[in-house]
């Protein structure tokens, strides 16, 4: 019981430090609002429509993009070039037509420009500092070689910017979290069917056991590998005493059926352990995610 107890202790201890780690970290978050396709489908039923910009006639394909960045952790990052800080990567069939921007404050100052050797990418310069809560929305028209369904969950990400996470894509606007929500669903079940299978992985079986030459009760487990452990003193979490063969364990132990089996305190308080050290992980999974996307729509309806 005590070795349980100081696992889960070292366990919680984990969790805090990597909390705390997290936490420092910066965050910056692109959040894609949606993008659609300009003429899908009119080009066939109209023949003489035509897309242009300017004097310029359009591909067939053409496509709206609408999204942007937001500095979603704690801190305010400084040390910013004000040139080539983000990099927006669209798909190889895709050609940057045009784009524009709209910071949230005047005092943000953003440039956007087009890599100067390939047309699918994009590069966000940010000046001098960009504030927690802070964000910088973009529309971009894109030429496609070919028909995207959904441009916005096929965007790319980098930056240089130090001590901050990789970019995640997050989902609001036009199109809904329905993404996000099935897979915390699936998450969830996934690790409520660890909750109930870590027990499993050592099965106390339902009999006393009891050693031939002292008449001792001892602790006897059998592993997945049908292994036998057989420990005389307080049984050790996932190790439990010492591996014997079968042969050996007729010669020295005597087995007694029960007929009303309980979970012992160790295994109850190394359930309770888990589930908790689960509840706490998930915790933090809820932090970093799912709270992100509700701060988000938060912040840009303020």
């Amino acid at each position: 019981m005590l070795t349980t107890i100081i696992f889960f202790i070292l366990g919680l201890i984990a969790s805090y430090c990597f909390a705390r780690w997290q936490m420092k970290k910066n965050k910056i978050v692109h959040f894609s609002i949606n993008s659609y396709d300009i003429g899908k489908g009119l080009s066939d039923e109209f023949p003489d429509f035509k897309l242009h910009f300017g004097d310029d006639a359009l591909a067939e394909n053409v496509m709206v993009l609408k999204g942007g960045f937001m500095n979603t952790g704690r801190n305010d990052i400084n040390g910013l070039k004000g040139k080539n800080d983000i990099k927006l990567i669209l798909p190889d069939e895709c050609k940057i037509k045009a784009f524009t921007i709209s910071p949230s404050t005047e005092d943000l100052m953003v440039t956007v420009n087009k890599d100067n050797e390939k047309e699918n990418i994009l590069n966000f310069g940010i000046s001098e500092i960009f504030k927690a809560d802070e964000y910088f929305k973009y529309t971009v028209i894109v030429e496609t070689s070919k028909e995207i369904e959904t441009l916005h969950s096929e965007l790319k990400f980098r930056h240089r910017i130090s001590n901050t996470d990789k970019i995640k894509n997050k989902y609001i606007g036009i199109q809904s979290n329905s993404k996000n929500s099935n897979f915390w669903a699936i998450s969830f079940v996934i690790l409520f069917i660890l909750f109930l299978g870590i027990p499993l992985i050592y099965i106390k079986l339902p009999y006393k056991i009891y050693q031939k030459s002292s008449g001792k009760e001892v602790n006897m487990y059998i592993d997945l590998n049908s292994r036998i452990y057989v420990n005389e003193g307080i049984p050790i979490p996932y190790v439990s005493g010492t591996i014997i063969s079968s042969d050996e364990f007729e010669k020295h132990y005597k087995i007694v059926p029960i007929t009303d089996f309980k979970w012992g305190r160790i295994m109850t308080i190394r359930t309770i352990s888990f589930f908790l050290l689960i509840l706490v992980f998930s915790s933090i999974i809820y932090k970093q995610e799912l709270w992100v996307d509700d701060h988000i729509n938060k912040v840009l309806k303020e």
